[in-house]
């Protein structure tokens, strides 16, 4: 779990007019309410009532402080243009009375063909990449270069509030241009993008030498910094010229290299925070595929270092003769300063400690040497390699089956490893507390910590029916699930952490870690790695639903009742992937936990469908307690639930009903928020006479969110400024008188995202 950056202050801008109308609407068409929340968190309405006809369809990213949430809808409204527009469209921000929605697309005047966007950590800006022209088909089929526009999400949308972000990007030879926007900095003032492919190879985006067809990846300095705006190759030597053979691919991170699998992708802190570390992989040899590609880190544009080497190899010049020959190197993670690497490989780097030719799990350290503990980031070296998955057996390998997370910060790091990596000192301090021990060839879960140097031991996974790696496991039911794989953490599992340090870890699993888990179907887990305490999280509201153990198969033999939480991103495209912004499970402190589940853990659960529920743990209490979330009477599943990094907002999308103004039945985000809500209206509605029957002129719809007085042509619609107020501060809400829910037709959405990530 990324660590929060809590931006400056909160949104304040209101728009009053729109919630007068709305306050009265509202009045006027009262609709019935769940109350199905705890009495501490009360449902505020994040989107709209008036969505362009459609309803939200994602939630893209919400800031740390909870205050804002971008967020994506196929309708036109708040001042979006119309047609296809470029997730996320909108930003919603809460001001004392209430969720007011702008539109984040930008005008059709500058980019009428949008490729890709991102949003900085905080949310307080956003960067749209695409290509300039007089229309959106023109750019497409003819346009020869590309823009990426930096917009403050506080300045109007239009076409003054947007500038360039670096060059403008064109290839070599000039022809139609394809550029991939591939991961940001957390600040978006550096960039990783990537040519397109074409029939011959790839574009260039800098002057290559003759002959090159391989894929490059190249940054874009933006020059926050007072540095120049520049575009530069990421995969150089320290010469400058190109660092690998004419036809051997670069990738950020780690891609596929012949192995179309999950575990095979990682991108997680490949580039640093502040954009001066980037960490890359290349085939060096003859043989581009899969043998001989290596791990490197380019350091501010002007050196490359080369990571997955054994730290006394002399090596003048990158890459290192021994790297053709030596045995690939993936990448698996960074922390977010890039000081710490991880990356396994089967190469013998610490020969002191590895001494077999199976892959194992290490750990390097970057920094300034030891003479110059100040130094620029381009004098930067590689200063320790250290074997984490080393097995303390004579003659015995860790079998490292891949990582599950990594800490922000690089001090711990989850993974699974099928030998037995305790010493017999701690094998025995396990056995005599009555706690679990690893099994040898089973799929053991441990985490290790950089600090102390201490690798501990958390439990078994099933991996099948009855079994967990290869061995048979009595904590694996007979009955769960129907596929011949049945989870993998390292796989693409659901898995996350919270803290900077990566303190707590909470996954799903199979797997009956603790005596209170009984049932077949997968369950929610926290981990805490101080204690070295694993509690069950998906448990029934005061043990409700036989505590959460019963189960419910359909005729394949799944169960119905298996619970998810998001899974963990390992570096995905964006800055909300990176930090989490669209998937937080688990609040930053560790004592909130979220999930969905179909299983009714609540008596008010009464629709058969996924809803979300929450754990929580408070500080001195023996166990946590599990509450629902989401009101438990939808036509259709919750999706999209998110936790802030302080626990006090759980955002989630409905199609249900939560609050009086909600009366069109399209799928709205909801806000279950922690001494939340909004003060009543001042004025009741008045019976009306004469002309004051008629209504307004023209439809008043668009009022109910921020619209426009006037536009300019070619641009979007602005909404008209008004007087900065604070936000109402967050106080315990009264409990509310349960009334009885009542149903109704609900639009069905045309698409729904799916739990998994695509692999």
């Amino acid at each position: 779990m990324r660590a929060a950056k809590v931006a400056n202050g909160r949104a304040t801008a209101g728009r009053l007019v729109s919630l007068i109308v709305l306050a009265v609407l509202v009045i006027a068409c009262p609709a019935p309410v769940a109350t199905a929340l705890p009495a501490e968190r009360t449902y505020e309405m994040v989107t709209p009532v008036y969505k362009g006809g459609y309803g939200a369809k994602h939630i893209e990213a919400v800031a740390p402080d909870g205050e804002s949430i971008a967020f994506n809808s196929p309708g036109a409204f708040a001042g979006a243009p119309s047609g296809p527009n470029l997730g996320p469209d909108y930003i919603a921000r809460r001001t004392p009375l209430g969720w007011v929605t702008t539109s984040l697309v930008p005008p059709a005047a500058l980019l009428p063909y949008t490729v890709d966007h991102d949003v900085s950590s905080t949310l307080s800006s956003e960067v749209v990449l695409g290509k300039p022209g007089t229309d959106q088909e023109g750019a497409f089929q003819t346009g020869t270069k590309m823009e990426l526009l930096s917009h403050s999400v506080d300045t109007p949308d239009t076409t003054a509030g947007w500038e360039l972000a670096g060059p403008v990007l064109k290839t070599f030879p000039e022809e139609v241009i394809g550029v991939s926007y591939l991961y940001g900095s957390s600040d978006l003032c550096h960039f990783i993008v990537q040519p397109a492919p074409i029939t011959s190879g790839y574009n260039w985006l800098v002057p290559e030498e003759p002959g090159n067809t391989a894929k490059q990846i190249y940054e874009i300095n933006r020059g926050c910094d007072g540095e120049p705006a520049s575009l530069r190759r990421i995969a150089s030597d320290n010469e400058g010229k190109t660092l690998t053979s004419p036809t051997c691919h670069v990738d950020v991170g780690i891609e596929y290299y012949g192995d179309e699998s999950a575990s095979a992708k990682s991108a997680f802190n490949a580039i640093a925070d502040d954009g001066r570390e980037i960490f890359f992989t290349t085939s060096v040899g003859n043989v581009c595929q899969g043998a001989q590609h290596q791990l490197f880190v380019r350091l501010s544009g002007e050196k490359t270092l080369e990571v997955s080497k054994p730290l006394g190899e002399p090596c003048t010049e990158v890459p290192c003769e021994n790297a053709k020959t030596r045995p690939a190197a993936d990448f698996v993670g960074a922390s977010e300063d890039g000081s710490t690497v991880y990356f396994t490989t089967a190469a013998p780097l610490e020969p002191a400690t590895d001494k077999d030719s199976e892959t194992d799990l290490y750990m390097a350290k970057i920094g300034c040497p030891e003479d110059e503990p100040a130094c620029q980031p381009a004098a930067r070296i590689v200063k320790a390699v250290v074997q984490v998955s080393a097995d303390p057996h004579a003659g015995e390998a860790a079998e490292v089956q891949g990582a599950v997370k990594l800490a922000p910060d690089g001090q711990r790091i989850y993974f699974v490893a099928r030998g037995d990596l305790l010493s017999t000192a701690a094998q025995t301090r396990l056995a005599g507390e009555g706690r679990p021990v690893p099994h040898p060839q089973a799929d053991n879960l441990y985490f290790y910590d950089s600090v102390s140097g201490v690798t501990a031991f958390i439990g078994d996974l099933c991996s099948e029916k009855e079994r967990s790696g290869t061995v048979d496991d009595a904590a694996c039911p007979s009955s769960a699930g129907s596929d011949a794989s049945l989870w993998d953490l390292y796989g693409g599992g659901e898995e996350q952490t919270a803290g900077p340090d990566g303190k707590y870890l909470v996954f799903a699993a199979y797997a009956q870690l603790t005596p209170d888990d009984t049932d077949a179907a997968r369950d929610i887990y926290r981990y805490d790695a101080e204690t070295e305490t694993l509690e069950r999280v998906s448990v029934g509201e005061g043990g409700y639903d036989a505590n959460g153990n019963k189960d419910m198969f359909d005729a394949s033999g799944n169960d119905l009742y298996d619970a998810s939480i998001a899974p963990g991103d390992w570096g995905g495209r964006h800055v909300q992937e990176q930090y989490e912004m669209n998937n937080r499970a688990i609040s930053e402190e560790g004592s909130r936990v979220i999930f969905t589940t179909s299983e009714p853990l609540s008596p008010a659960a009464t629709n058969g469908l996924a809803n979300t529920y929450e754990w929580h743990k408070g500080s001195g209490d023996g166990e946590g307690s599990v509450s629902l979330i989401s009101g438990g009477d939808s036509e259709e599943p919750v999706e999209d639930a998110v936790i802030s990094p302080d626990g006090d907002d759980v955002f989630f999308l409905t199609t249900q009903s939560l609050v009086p103004q909600d009366t069109d039945g399209a799928p709205d985000i909801y806000d279950a928020r922690l001494g939340g809500g909004f003060p009543p209206a001042a004025v009741e509605a008045q019976p009306c006479e004469g002309d004051a029957c008629q209504g307004p002129l023209t439809n008043p719809a668009p009022l109910l969110v921020p619209g426009s007085l006037s536009q300019v042509a070619g641009e979007n619609l602005s909404a008209p400024r008004v007087t900065a107020v604070q936000p109402m501060p967050k106080t315990k809400a009264k409990p509310k008188k349960k009334q009885k829910k009542k149903r109704k037709p609900s639009r069905r959405r045309a698409t729904k995202r799916s739990v998994r990530r695509s692999k």
